[in-house]
C-alpha cells in the first residue's frame, strides 16, 4: 500500500465531499484540487481495508477502530476527529447506492460472515465460526418458513364481471323513488313508451321481458328498412 504524506499543509476540515462526487460520475480525479485528491485517496485507502478485511501486513482484522487508529498513526497524521469523517465520509461516499435492494445488502453481508467463519474455523475458533454461519444463514433467509405459490391457474383466471343496477349494493346511497318517479313524469318531449321503459329501468315498474325483447326486434328492423 502507497503510504499518502502527511497532511501537514492541507486543511482537511475545510474540504466538502460533495464536491469529489464528480469522481463517481467521471472517474478521473486529475481535474480535483491536491486537498480533494489526497481526501479522495483516504476514503479509497479505507474502502481498499474494509474490502480486504485485513489490515496492512495481514495481521489484524480491519475493524472500524484498527482503520481509525491507522488514520491516526505517523503514517497520516489525521486527529481523532478527523479521522473518523474521513472514515464516515468514505461510506457514505462509495456505499450510498440506494439502488440495491436490502436482501442485495444481505447477500454481502452474509459472504462476509461466512469468510470470517473461515477465518475462524482455521485457527481453531469453532464456536465462533458456528456463530458467524448461524448469522450469515439467517440473512440469507435459512430459518423462514417456504412462501407458498399461488397456482398459476388461479392467477390466469378471467374476469368476472357483474352488471346490475342496484346502485346501493354497490355503495351508492339509494334514490328516492318518489322523486325519481316524479323526475320521469315531468320529462317533456318523449313518448309514453318511452317514459314507461325508463320506469321499467329505474325499477319502480316491474319489466316485462317479453315486450322488451319485440320492441327491441321491432327498433333494429326499422333501423334496417
Amino acid at each position: 500500500m502507497t503510504k499518502l504524506p502527511k497532511p501537514t499543509t492541507i486543511d482537511f476540515a475545510t474540504i466538502d465531499p460533495a464536491k469529489i462526487q464528480a469522481i463517481a460520475r467521471t472517474g478521473n480525479i486529475d481535474s480535483l484540487p491536491e486537498g480533494e485528491r489526497r481526501y479522495y485517496d483516504l476514503m479509497e485507502m479505507v474502502r481498499g481495508l474494509r474490502s480486504r478485511m485485513l489490515m496492512p501486513g495481514g495481521e489484524k482484522v480491519a475493524t472500524k477502530a484498527g482503520i481509525i487508529k491507522l488514520l491516526k498513526s505517523s503514517a497520516y497524521g489525521l486527529s481523532d476527529w478527523m479521522a473518523r469523517r474521513v472514515y464516515a465520509d468514505a461510506i457514505n461516499f462509495f456505499y450510498q447506492d440506494t439502488a440495491i435492494t436490502p436482501q442485495a445488502w444481505a447477500n454481502f453481508y452474509a459472504e462476509k460472515l461466512e469468510k470470517w467463519a473461515d477465518l475462524a474455523a482455521a485457527t481453531g475458533r469453532l464456536a465462533e465460526a458456528k456463530s458467524h454461519l448461524v448469522e450469515a444463514a439467517r440473512l440469507r433467509r435459512c430459518y423462514e418458513p417456504p412462501v407458498e405459490q399461488i397456482p398459476t391457474e388461479l392467477l390466469d383466471q378471467p374476469p368476472v364481471v357483474i352488471y346490475t343496477s342496484d346502485a346501493a349494493s354497490m355503495g351508492a346511497p339509494k334514490a328516492n323513488r318518489k322523486a325519481l318517479e316524479q323526475f320521469i313524469r315531468d320529462l317533456p318531449g318523449i313518448p309514453d313508451s318511452t317514459r314507461k321503459r325508463l320506469r321499467e329501468d329505474a325499477g319502480i315498474d316491474k319489466i316485462d321481458a317479453r315486450k322488451r325483447f319485440i320492441d327491441v326486434i321491432k327498433e333494429f328492423a326499422e333501423d334496417e328498412n
